[in-house]
């Protein structure tokens, strides 16, 4: 199916909502088109968003307004990964089924974004499984993280006086205030750090469902070797369903194992 200046102005429209600004350098490195065209297209952009977002002299970039912001909630961020990643040509053929359970509003994802960029602090109001009523924290954030399930932000925590991660879904009010961080990502020892993990078939499987799991996760081989951040690798295990504990994670949900869960030292909740 062909793109129509219409799906490209709407392209736009979603980056516009999930960056919060955009400009004609950022259309041309999008769509690959060229200053002419950027302008055009930004034209037809300034007039599909109207009062939403504005543009302090011709050469600024078109800023959304605080208010665009807190009502486009409902805007997709798989969307925007989709537009960033790659404009595909022709007729898509690998449908992509995972999803997203998180709502991420797009002000959170923004002032993040920002405040990553500008590496300032944010203060936020935080609900957690240990304070569901939520609590004021102050972070700088210096990574987003999408998990297979939820989007985490990565940052110091001024509270806890180390990194956490943050679930973007818990945040329900940020504001960005202009201070240094204390600690960047250089800091982040467990960021930093990898570690690595053997993934086999689950030894309850029969011998039979082992070979089938070899030959689909690690053909040729014994296990499959994982090499991941320190501080994601609870996560992943978790979302990947591998069992660390053969005797209360048995088939079928269970069909991996990690042999040598015991000796990595976990993370399954953000903070």
């Amino acid at each position: 199916m062909a793109t129509t200046i219409s799906d490209r102005i709407s392209d736009l429209e979603t980056v516009l909502y999930w960056e919060g600004e955009i400009d004609n350098q950022r259309i041309r490195e999008l769509l690959g088109v060229q200053p002419v065209w950027a302008s055009k297209l930004m034209a037809e952009l300034v007039k599909r968003v109207g009062k939403h977002a504005t543009k302090e002299t011709s050469r600024s970039p078109l800023r959304l307004t605080p208010r665009a912001l807190e009502k486009s909630k409902n805007r997709a961020l798989d969307d925007y990964l989709r537009i960033v990643k790659a404009q595909c040509a022709g007729e898509e053929v690998v449908e992509d089924a995972r999803l997203d359970l998180s709502v991420v509003a797009p002000n959170v994802f923004v002032a993040i974004m920002q405040a990553i960029k500008n590496k300032n602090g944010l203060s936020i109001v935080y609900h957690s499984m240990n304070d569901p009523k939520g609590s004021e924290r102050q972070i700088f954030p210096h990574a987003m993280v999408r998990a297979p399930r939820r989007w985490h932000v990565r940052a110091w925590c001024a509270k806890r006086q180390e990194f956490r991660d943050f679930t973007l879904g818990r945040i329900s009010s940020i504001v960005e205030f202009d201070e240094v961080a204390p600690y960047t990502r250089a800091n982040d020892k467990e960021w930093n750090e990898t570690v690595s993990f053997y993934v086999t078939a689950h030894p309850s499987l029969s011998p039979e469902q082992q070979t089938i799991i070899a030959a689909e996760y690690y053909p040729g081989a014994s296990a499959r070797r994982l090499v991941v951040r320190k501080c994601l690798a609870g996560y992943i295990i978790q979302d990947l369903r591998l069992a660390t504990d053969i005797n209360k994670q048995t088939p079928p949900e269970y069909q991996l194992f990690v042999p040598e869960a015991k000796n990595l030292k976990l993370t399954f909740d953000a903070a």
